[in-house]
């Protein structure tokens, strides 16, 4: 299924023009502006001035009106028509201004700045939204490096090292500790715990048999395995999860201006105002010169696109950007607040976004404190040396309780089951209570609670055990409330197993959700929702995610070490609690209410510039320089509302 990102509206003829066209153009721009407000300094003739400009449309402006006409073709209604309409007004008022015996009416001298102000701006614009787009399609290359590179093929006894994609059905090769799994297949001989956190999210070692499946791109974290290879590396699921990061591109790129929604509007307000100034004026004054009062048609429109409304939308972006990121809040598409606001339903992987990721000991069970200190000291002697979530979490939660771990003479670790330790006469075991009843332990109680279980025993007596959960990060029942009451669906889907996702289903309030989905499927899911036509959000946290980010109407992650991802999301979350999760509503709903703000004031100051042009008694040595300080003005009061975005509660 396709997203309806792939269905998105025709591309705006600016952003199919390469960013560097804009980029040197726009340099000659602020030359030609600079060389204009010198001439205009130094009193230079008026029509030394002309050719200034005249070059200024030449060089700078054959890209506006190439993408004025490509969007008029297409009706559409665009800022490109807009700012075409308003340049080629002011370059005609000019002219007027500048050779006609008796030029038209209207009571500035020349609309020389304006016209260069406007052509730069526009370039200025269509430059870094162009930017943007062309920016989704940097880092691609990166992605390769989550490839295995080489694997280590057995032909009998004799042992090869491959490339990865020269691996076929029926090969066998050898997996040491430590190596990545360069193809998919099963275990042939051995036994090991993987790592398949790149791939299921699961944070915890999977244990692997004879028969086992094993994914390519996970890591071998216990003992050489062979492995019998059933799909070449190109048929993997992490090979898919490239692919579909790679096919991305074409949905996520910026097909449209922002201010293009609100072109059509300025240029209906300059046209009604325009034929108002001409009626008024071609009855009021010489009507038999009709021609004559044309000058306050074109003054108008040439007016039509002010500066400031170029500020409208970027000034917005600039300031709850930041505002934003003092609340740990990056927004790195602004549209994906829009988004969430108007989502149907919303989709939560489980760890590392509804909960922390990390393993931490939630109980100890022991029948009395001297027990319970006994355990304590088994479980961080024999964990010590260990790598892997197990251990941190005994290894923290030791040293917040103030317990030493003794010395070690020698340790075996048996992965995905516990480890055996000696210190001095002692011998401890910590692991999985299946392991210790095989070690000759009698353990007299039933260990409950928790993701997992870790037994420990010390010279063959049961100690006590251990509960481990991934703890929920804060505010996470509270948010999945305001959602609901919002009216938008709450779905979470997960890689980890029943027990553990219906865990935190209920602990949250969700109803709905999936376990044991690999990336794949997530993507599956979702592009089924959006073919239904409805809108929906994923929030994540790791590379497993990616395709479903991907393949939802916006992407949210939490942030963490794996930071490859956040080239391809839209949002990314730097606090621990999900109560940023509503802030983004209250963040969109400020954005949205300066953005319009500024629309509004855009167009009142244009109509007081307008208005002050038309009917004040200016003094003919300042009429210069009464619409550049208009413009400028405009531009200071749409700065001036955005800066308040810095501060959002």
């Amino acid at each position: 299924m396709k997203s309806s990102r792939a269905n998105a509206a025709p591309e705006s003829a600016a952003l199919s023009v390469p960013a560097k066209k804009y980029s040197y153009r726009c340099f000659l721009s602020v030359c030609f502006l600079v060389l204009l407000v010198y001439s205009l300094f130094i009193g230079a003739s008026a029509t030394g001035i002309f050719v200034l400009v005249l070059l200024n449309l030449l060089c700078c402006s054959d890209v506006l009106f190439k993408n004025a006409w490509h969007d008029l073709e297409s009706f559409r209604f665009s800022l490109s028509v807009l700012t075409a309409i308003s340049v080629l007004s002011c370059f005609c008022y000019s002219l007027s201004k500048t050779f006609f015996v008796t030029p038209l009416a209207g009571r500035a001298p020349d609309l020389y700045i304006c016209l260069s102000c406007t052509v730069l701006f526009y370039l200025w614009t269509c430059l870094r939204v162009s930017r943007r787009k062309e920016r989704t399609k940097v880092f691609i290359k990166k992605l390769n490096d989550f490839l295995p590179k080489s694997g280590r093929l057995m032909n009998g006894q004799r042992e090869m090292m491959v490339f990865a994609r020269e691996l076929k059905e029926g090969d066998i090769i050898r997996v040491k500790a430590g190596e990545r799994i360069p193809s998919e297949g099963e275990i042939a001989k051995g036994e090991t715990a993987i790592d398949e956190s790149l791939i299921t999210g699961n944070m915890l070692p999977s244990a692997k048999t004879v028969g086992s499946r094993v994914y390519a791109g996970t890591l071998n974290k216990g003992a050489e395995i062979m492995v019998r290879v059933k799909q070449g590396l190109d048929q993997s699921v992490i090979a898919g999860i490239i692919t579909s990061i790679k096919n991305s591109e074409r949905r996520r790129c910026v097909r449209k201006d922002e201010l293009d929604q609100y072109a059509p509007y300025l240029l209906v307000i300059a046209v009604i105002a325009a034929l108002s100034a001409y009626t008024y004026f071609y009855w009021a004054g010489d009507y038999r010169r009709p021609l004559h009062s044309l000058g306050m048609i074109l003054l108008v429109m040439g007016l039509a696109c002010p500066i400031s409304f170029f500020f409208c939308s970027s000034f917005p972006a600039w300031f709850v950007r930041l505002g934003a990121a003092r609340k740990k809040i990056i927004l790195q598409a602004l549209g994906a607040l829009d988004v969430l606001k108007h989502a149907d339903a919303v989709f939560f992987d489980k760890t590392g976004t509804l909960t922390y990721g990390e393993l931490r000991i939630h109980e100890v069970h022991a029948p009395d404190e001297k027990t319970k200190r006994d355990l304590l000291v088994c479980l961080a002697t024999a964990e010590q040396m260990v790598d892997g979530p197990f251990a941190n979490a005994v290894n923290i939660y030791a040293q917040e309780c103030g317990i030493e771990p003794h010395k070690l003479l020698c340790f075996d670790v048996l992965p995905g089951l516990g480890v055996s330790a000696t210190s001095g006469k002692n011998i401890f075991l910590a692991g999985r209570p299946e392991w210790l009843k095989e070690q000759g332990v009698k353990i007299t109680d039933k260990p409950q609670g928790g993701q997992a279980v870790i037994c420990g025993a010390k010279n063959g007596k049961y100690l006590g055990y251990v509960s481990l959960d991934d703890k929920l990060r804060p505010g996470a029942a509270e948010m999945v409330k305001k959602l609901k009451e919002m009216g938008k669906e709450v779905i979470l889907m997960s890689g980890d197993n029943e027990a553990s996702v219906s865990a935190i289903a209920q602990e949250t309030g969700i109803t709905n959700f999936n376990f044991g989905v690999l990336p794949q499927t997530k993507a599956e899911i979702l592009g089924n929702f959006s073919a239904l036509g409805k809108k929906a959000v994923m929030v994540g946290d790791g590379f497993n995610d990616i395709t479903a980010l991907l393949r939802a109407e916006a992407g949210v992650v939490f942030s963490s070490g794996k930071n490859v991802y956040n080239n391809w999301v839209d949002i990314i979350l730097k606090r621990t609690d999900l109560s940023s999760i509503t802030d983004l509503f209250y963040i969109n709903q400020q954005l949205s209410a300066r953005v319009h703000g500024n629309i509004i004031l855009c167009i009142l100051c244009n109509l007081g510039l307008l208005a002050a042009l038309l009917f004040l008694p200016i003094p003919r040595e300042y009429a210069w320089c009464v619409v550049p300080a208009g413009l400028f003005l405009a531009v200071a009061v749409i700065f001036l509302n955005s800066v308040r975005l810095l501060n959002i509660k």
